[in-house]
């Protein structure tokens, strides 16, 4: 018994380029770098005032640089679904005062769909930093066999934490998709490409009409060889 093709699932438009001309891309998702960015801004500022240990900060101009910190490390967030499975980059990024000295060199991360165990959104909800943040950001979680475990401070490790990203349950749900595929085909799901994003699909379902043709065509040949040649062998026994 066949097992079934899942439907197709249709991938939002993504403005990010970065992972462009990538083999084995299937679908790149767009952070909401604005909301992202204007949320930690407020964040940091506000952790500023509560803690007077961030003040000596000041010594370090460090205050002067905090919009800037939270742009140079937000846009330099860039995620993507692969046949591999999740593909995370933090590209290098300046830092501290923006000199090339306080660099922050690139850092990437591939979860392979088969060591995923689960994959949820979180919904925005609540405050931060003694109730004056409002939390805006979706979050998704990704989690493998060997995460789910809690730090020294009792906050549960995530194999991968995405916040702010625009299309938060398209992502999930292609996650999913993608897993389900490969385990029901033994490898990553083909995909059509579409202009610059993909469309999760079988490739073979778009073939087969013409498959099928080619080879009732060939059939039709084969038949009219034997029927010539076995119905002339047939008249000379005659």
């Amino acid at each position: 018994m066949e097992t079934p093709l899942a439907p197709a699932i249709i991938v939002p438009q993504a403005k990010d380029d970065f992972f462009e001309g990538e083999n084995g891309l299937v679908a790149v998702f767009d952070y909401d770098y604005e909301e992202i960015i204007d949320f930690n801004v407020k964040l940091k500022w506000a952790q500023f005032a509560c803690i007077p240990p961030m003040w000596l900060s000041f010594l370090c101009c460090v205050p002067c640089f905090i919009h800037k910190n939270v742009e140079w490390d937000t846009r330099s967030r860039h995620i993507a679904i692969t046949v591999d499975g999740i593909k995370f980059v933090h590209n290098r990024r300046k830092f501290l005062c923006g000199l090339s000295c306080s660099d922050r060199g690139k850092e990437s991360k591939t979860v392979p769909f088969d060591k995923i165990t689960d994959c949820d959104v979180q919904e925005p909800a609540g405050t931060a930093c003694c109730c004056f943040i409002p939390r805006t950001l979706h979050q998704v979680h990704v989690d493998t066999a060997s995460s789910g475990q809690k730090d020294d401070n009792g906050v549960l490790r995530h194999e991968l934490a995405i916040e702010g990203l625009k299309e938060p349950h398209e992502f999930k749900k292609l996650v999913w998709q993608m897993k389900r595929h490969q385990m029901s085909f033994g490898a990553a799901a083909p995909v059509t490409q579409s202009p610059k994003q993909f469309e999760m699909g079988n490739v073979a379902d778009s073939k087969c009409p013409e498959l099928l043709t080619e080879i009732r065509d060939e059939l039709k040949k084969l038949n009219s060889l034997m029927g010539a040649k076995y119905g002339a062998t047939a008249s000379k026994a005659a």
